[in-house]
């Protein structure tokens, strides 16, 4: 009986042990989190007018924020692609041109 007792005392108190880390490392992490955010891009300030070349023919079909960035589905005028804006500084970050893949044999 001694044992049980000695074995639950010592569950008890790595319990314990354990959420006190936990506790620990959730507030020591928490003022690093605070710090890395970032105020949004397009409440700090203007950029000014930017101009976006679009093949002829082609229409921004949906506009999106994904995080700091703005993405714009452009459709017609040749294949379909993704612009991703950067609206801090109102350049273009990138693109991404969608193919269709030849349908494999089954």
């Amino acid at each position: 009986m001694k044992a049980i007792k000695a074995l639950v005392a010592f569950m008890g108190a790595l319990l314990v042990a354990g959420l006190a880390l936990l506790g620990w490392g959730l507030y020591s992490q928490s003022g690093k989190m605070a710090t890395k955010a970032k105020p949004s891009a397009i409440v700090s300030g203007d950029f000014g007018a930017v101009s976006v070349p679009l093949p002829a023919g082609a229409q921004v079909q949906q506009a999106l924020v994904a995080g700091d960035r703005v993405v714009l589905r452009i459709t017609g005028g040749g294949p379909e692609r993704l612009i991703v804006l950067d609206p801090s500084s109102g350049a273009i970050a990138g693109s991404f041109v969608l193919t269709l893949e030849a349908p494999g044999p089954r």
